[in-house]
């Protein structure tokens, strides 16, 4: 939507200055967002390889206790 903005694609009858201020505004907000939602799948991806290496441990523990 900010780079339309920007571009005057969309809403080209608004006063230049005031477009381009509202593009930057909706481009900033994109690029924002789309950091956040990166951030949480990286943050997801660890968990889950925490997880899975927590249970390889909890099996080899529970198979050395088996040996005993």
């Amino acid at each position: 939507m900010g780079v339309l903005l920007i571009g005057g694609i969309v809403l080209p009858q608004i006063e230049t200055s005031t477009r381009i201020i509202f593009g930057v505004v909706f481009l900033a907000y994109g690029i924002y967002r789309i950091l956040g939602v990166q951030a949480k799948m990286k943050s997801i991806r660890q968990q889950e390889e925490h997880e899975r290496i927590k249970k390889a441990q909890e099996d080899i523990i529970r198979k050395l206790k088996d040996l005993k």
